[in-house]
């Protein structure tokens, strides 16, 4: 989804009206056959990574990870790679998540 939203960025509201468009669809279809079950757990997921911008806007700039490492961020910026006190979480453009197994919480 966030990369179909660069795609069109020109056209953001185009791309927002596309978007519910497709899920509307996708959940009056939905409705009418639910899903089996899963086989192997809840579907439940963990943050491990993180990718951000630094720079005014997304034409100057350039793109950093973070990564979780034995439950602390690594920042990955070109050839500097540090621990990081503050990732940007609620700045990313892309998050990276790994499901859980089904023995953990």
């Amino acid at each position: 989804m966030i990369l179909f939203l660069f795609r069109l960025k020109d056209n953001l509201d185009e791309a927002i009206t596309l978007s519910k468009s497709k899920k509307e669809a996708s959940s009056s279809a939905s409705q009418s056959a639910s899903p089996p079950p899963l086989q192997d757990g809840d579907g439940k997921y963990t943050l491990i990574g993180l990718i951000s911008h630094i720079g005014k806007h997304t034409g100057s700039g350039h793109y950093v990870c973070h990564l979780k490492k034995d439950g602390k961020w690594v920042i990955f910026n070109d050839e500097k790679v540090a621990l990081s006190e503050s990732p940007p979480i609620e700045h990313a453009y892309i998050y990276l998540f790994k499901r859980k197994a089904c023995n953990e919480s």
